[in-house]
């Protein structure tokens, strides 16, 4: 990870943004926070927006709070995005892992027996909390019971997967969505353009992120493929065909997506329950795949012989 993020300017988070902000003026921030939404809708981007709006109070250069956006020239958000503000550790998976493993928790534990810079706050920021193992869950479990003084966890959690209860219970649960209306909208700030004239309408759908959606855009202009004239089945047979499953690990998330979502528009538009049957036992393949490191290609080829092209 280069950089933390490559936004400057913070969308669909206004009210979140200001409930946070009344509690650090009223010094009632919890500090134990748990953001938890679907995956690709801003939240660790919302939580380094925040952050920095804390860290840099007393700069010359702060956060605007009213635009929602980091000063390019911010000292704070530029040690930040390099990661080496002394106030801000971040945990998240490493390249070609499957677990947030418990050295790194190890790590942010000793780091936060240190000095804060300036006795200022510190923030702790865990992004896909849900990746922890059983032993880094542990280990960030008993610095949750008994944290050190100016010491504040952000923890990121994709709702659709599970994680401890007994994390859940210790933080305070704030829960973000964005409906099918609010992503669009979203979207066409960011990229200042419309999403629906650039995509055909079958991929704006309750399962696309935000951050989906986007990555989606920029994997079709990459690859010339016009997502106007071209619909999921025909995308999914495109992607298996040419095995870009194996290209990197959002692409074979954003494939597993649009695995969802064809399987949600047959089911939708027919009410067949052999469809809804299918849906289960392929999605119980790819989460045995996914477990026990089968062999992926195998799983995709079944999917684009038997179901797609039956």
């Amino acid at each position: 990870m280069t950089q933390l993020i490559n936004k400057y300017k913070l969308f669909g988070y206004d009210e979140i943004f200001a409930e946070f902000k009344v509690m650090e003026n009223d010094k009632i921030l919890p500090n134990k926070i748990l953001l938890s939404g679907p995956k690709g809708i801003g939240k660790f981007t919302f939580s380094i927006h925040f952050i920095n709006y804390i860290l840099s109070l007393n700069e010359d250069n702060k956060y605007d709070d009213v635009k929602f956006t980091i000063n390019k020239h911010n000292k704070s958000f530029s040690l930040m995005n390099n990661l080496s503000h002394p106030n801000l550790s971040i945990v998240n998976l490493k390249n070609n892992k499957k677990n947030i493993e418990i050295d790194q928790i190890r790590n942010i534990i000793t780091n936060s027996q240190k000095s804060s810079f300036n006795s200022e706050k510190r923030f702790i920021l865990v992004d896909n909390v849900e990746f922890l193992n059983i032993n880094a869950s542990n280990a960030l479990l008993k610095i949750l019971e008994e944290p050190p003084e100016n010491i504040y966890f952000f923890l990121i959690h994709n709702n659709s997967k599970k994680i401890p209860n007994t994390i859940k219970s210790r933080s305070i649960v704030f829960k973000k969505n964005f409906s099918i209306r609010e992503t669009i909208s979203v979207i066409n700030k960011i990229i200042d353009d419309d999403i629906e004239k650039l995509m055909h309408k079958c991929y704006l759908n309750k399962y696309s992120s935000i951050g989906e959606l986007i990555f989606l855009l920029d994997f079709a202009k990459q690859n010339e493929i016009n997502l106007n004239s071209i619909e999921i089945k025909d995308l999914l047979n495109l992607m298996i065909l040419k095995k870009f499953y194996k290209s990197d690990h959002q692409t074979f998330d954003l494939i597993i997506n649009l695995i969802h979502s064809f399987f949600c528009e047959i089911y939708t538009s027919t009410k067949d329950k052999d469809i809804f049957n299918l849906y289960s036992d392929f999605i119980k393949k790819i989460n045995s795949t996914l477990k026990y490191n089968l062999d992926t290609e195998t799983l995709f080829f079944e999917f684009k012989n038997k179901i797609i092209n039956e």
